[in-house]
């Protein structure tokens, strides 16, 4: 399922999908004048949020970390004079990405990694 979230909608529509999505492992990439970059993959979710919601075109911080305990870190990714929301959702209605358009054309990607992808993590953290 496919469809742009209307900009008047977004910070409601942020709060919804942070709450639901909140410690869901990620894959961050960036599509733009230098081909796909990936950003980060196999951080944790921990929010979004809309920076200047009532300019034009506010931006928007994607917010990822490790787990509390974990030397991973953090990772505040921010995309500017956002044009465009696009949620990504499977047949079931959960959210599998989130597309959004910056000011100068990026596409950033924001994947959730399949359930798959968390057990073998979990259980990686484990043995170390």
């Amino acid at each position: 399922m496919k469809e742009n979230i209307e900009r008047n909608e977004w910070t409601d529509y942020f709060q919804r999908f942070s709450a639901r999505n909140m410690s869901r492992l990620t894959r961050l990439e960036v599509f733009g004048e230098f081909g796909a970059q990936e950003e980060e993959h196999g951080m944790l979710f921990k929010g979004i949020a809309i920076n200047g919601r009532y300019s034009e075109r506010p931006s928007i911080e994607i917010m990822l970390g490790g787990p509390e305990t974990s030397r991973t870190g953090h990772l505040t990714h921010v995309i500017p004079e956002v044009q465009q929301i696009t949620p990504k959702r499977d047949e079931y209605g959960r959210d599998e990405a989130l597309e959004i358009i910056s000011g100068n054309g990026d596409r950033n990607l924001l994947r959730f990694e399949p359930k798959a992808t968390l057990a073998s993590v979990a259980s990686q953290a484990q043995s170390t």
